[in-house]
């Protein structure tokens, strides 16, 4: 038996919206490539728009939650500080073929003694069974690797920086010489501009708490 012309039409209907929903997340996607190239070119930066292995050079917060995955629409540059230039990425993070987040990242000076996974009370928990929860800093819960270590580090500084990047970034983690934070995929390039210099600042106040732990143990 033969479908109705009135069961055509729905279906119709239906295919026709999917594929608006999907074109514009397409001219989204192209948009946000365009904008972040632009941004990358003006400040002389790198834009790359895929690297498949960027992501795997990590192992703690979104990455251990959804796998590596890939960085899209990817730039690359020095953020400038009072101590110096700092590497940082900026990129789209994909999970399982979908996007998932802004990830952004910033190199530090030094090695960290353990990881430290800082989130606001709205985010999901660690699932990573090598994490504990510690303390609170700032609005946040430091969830870390080893407490002894990371300790000393978890400075009012640290606090005041980590509360800065804003209620939109609900993980922010330290892991090797990296500081990493999640933003929403819809924020613009103004939003990123000011997340990095949160986050070189972050990893100042990560540097200084290091600092202080070392002529102490020395």
């Amino acid at each position: 038996m033969g479908l109705s012309s009135t069961v055509w039409f729905v279906i119709a209907v239906i295919a026709l919206l999917v594929g608006a929903v999907l074109l514009l997340a397409d001219s989204r996607r192209g948009s946000g490539a365009k904008d972040r190239k632009r941004w990358a070119a003006l400040r002389g930066w790198e834009f790359l728009d895929t690297d498949p292995v960027l992501p795997s050079r990590w192992r703690y917060g979104t990455i251990h939650q959804g796998g590596p995955g890939v960085a899209r629409n990817l730039i690359s540059g020095d953020v400038p500080t009072p101590d110096g230039p700092r590497m940082a990425y900026v990129f789209d993070h994909e999970q399982a073929g979908r996007l998932t987040s802004v990830l952004v990242a910033v190199q530090l000076q030094e090695p960290l003694p353990a990881a430290v996974e800082l989130r606001l009370p709205s985010a999901p928990l660690p699932d990573d069974a090598g994490l504990d929860l510690l303390q609170p800093v700032g609005e946040r819960y430091a969830f870390v690797s080893d407490a002894a270590a990371v300790r000393p580090l978890l400075t009012p500084r640290l606090a005041t920086a980590a509360d800065a990047l804003g209620d939109d970034v609900e993980l922010l983690w330290g892991e090797e010489s990296w500081v990493l934070a999640t933003a929403p995929l819809s924020s613009n390039a103004e939003r990123v501009q000011d997340l990095l210099a949160d986050l070189a600042e972050f990893a100042t106040a990560l540097e200084q708490g290091l600092g202080v732990r070392l002529r102490k143990e020395s």
